[in-house]
């Protein structure tokens, strides 16, 4: 009696391995994912708290950042392999950015420095390390 393998054990560890190592390259996608998302969401900082400090173009600028968000989101969903803990990975980024963002270093920068380009521009890319944290984690844990 068998149980629908065929072959010995060492060809369907082999094949099992095969597979595995496909799935694996197959998820490399989202840790580029995650990278985009950082710099997206830099971007936005940046241009909300500097050229686009005050007005109704910096509700512009957030639409667009979040249909970016929603599109990215859409075309992730889309995807058939993800790779463990990815969701995870996200939503730990995410909520690192946001909260740092209203925290400690929105106030702390805009004390500082108001709207000057350069200060926001360091802030906005430090605050993304959330983001390149969670692609290398999820590169690990592939």
């Amino acid at each position: 009696m068998t149980n629908g393998v065929t072959g010995t054990a060492a060809e369907n560890l082999a094949k099992a391995e095969a597979l595995r190592a496909r799935t694996a390259m197959a998820g490399r996608w989202y840790s580029w994912y995650l990278v985009v998302l950082g710099v997206v969401s830099a971007a936005e900082i940046t241009l909300v708290e500097t050229v686009f400090a005050e007005g109704f173009a910096r509700y512009l600028v957030i639409g667009a950042w979040s249909a970016c968000l929603v599109l990215g989101s859409w075309w992730a969903a889309r995807r058939t392999v993800f790779p463990i803990k990815a969701g995870s990975c996200l939503i730990v980024a995410i909520a690192v950015w946001f909260g740092a963002y209203l925290v400690l270093v929105g106030p702390l920068v805009r004390w500082q420095f108001g709207t000057e380009l350069v200060p926001w521009a360091m802030a906005a890319l430090g605050l993304s390390i959330p983001f390149f944290v969670a692609a290398v984690v999820s590169r690990m844990l592939r």
